[in-house]
């Protein structure tokens, strides 16, 4: 009889034990967790680089568009973003347009960077607008690259459309993406 109660009484406090593993850890989990969805600007951070994407959300995505001359595709609303150097060292970067191919349907097929045409607006200064097969290497697509000083920020405005020699072949596929940067800072 004493074992019997014994072993109930073990019983329970190992139930008891794990109960209480179970909300130690959940509650972890949720405190180291972090989800950003539906926010209109996010800020992410790394050492002492910040970058600020303006409608992260709505992604950069050429679907059920037309092919336009560069006069109306320059007139599109931009994807604008911003880098900004928070440390006391300078830091070199390298921003680069990728696919986001978990944007496109199945059964959509991707849109040839042969179609798709850019515009790149940094700090205010405009550079031609190009194809995105005139950046591809074998890095990827460079947007930018260069070295950013201490407390400076530059400013970038995006925009792209479908090229307007573009043949009928664009029709029924789609282009996504996203801005991607790496960047390094060296401490002497």
């Amino acid at each position: 009889m004493k074992d019997e109660k014994h072993q109930r009484s073990y019983q329970k406090y190992t139930i008891a034990i794990l109960i209480l593993l179970v909300l130690i850890v959940g509650t972890a989990y949720a405190w180291l967790v972090l989800s950003l969805k539906g926010e209109k600007t996010n800020t992410v951070i790394v050492g002492n680089l910040s970058l600020k994407l303006e409608n992260e959300s709505a992604g950069i995505n050429l679907e059920d568009a037309s092919a336009v001359s560069e006069n109306v595709g320059m007139s599109y609303k931009p994807y604008s973003f911003e880098l900004t150097n928070d440390g006391n060292i300078e830091s070199t970067y390298t921003i680069y347009l990728v696919d986001d191919d978990d944007k496109i349907p199945t059964g959509t097929e991707k849109m040839k960077d042969g179609y798709v045409r850019f515009n790149l607006i940094k700090n205010g200064i405009k550079e031609n607008s190009k194809l995105l097969t005139e950046i591809k290497s074998d890095q990827g697509r460079v947007l930018d690259s260069g070295t950013i000083q201490p407390g400076q920020t530059n400013s970038y405005d995006l925009r792209l459309w479908i090229d307007s020699n573009a043949n009928d072949d664009y029709m029924e596929t789609m282009f996504a993406g996203k801005i991607e940067i790496v960047a390094e800072q060296i401490k002497e």
